[in-house]
């Protein structure tokens, strides 16, 4: 019975070491992007034009003017 117990322990101890290496290499990453650049697809909001940095610009101040309660409360 005691061997059995130790034929178990020491395959469930080596079956850790035959794990895929899980660690962020360079090659995994894809390159950085402007947040201007933007995506292609349905989901762009009306009036920005991906790659155009002056429309990002005027698109996230729109946005934070949705927010801002002392303009919805004038």
């Amino acid at each position: 019975m005691r061997q059995l117990f130790l034929v178990s322990l020491s395959a469930f101890l080596l079956s850790a070491c035959s794990e895929p290496d899980q660690s962020l290499t360079q090659d995994r990453h894809m390159p950085d992007q402007h947040p201007s650049a933007g995506a292609e697809g349905p989901y762009i909001a009306a009036g920005w034009t991906p790659g155009d940095k002056q429309s990002w610009t005027n698109q996230l101040r729109t946005r934070g003017q949705y927010q801002n309660e002392y303009v919805k409360a004038n």
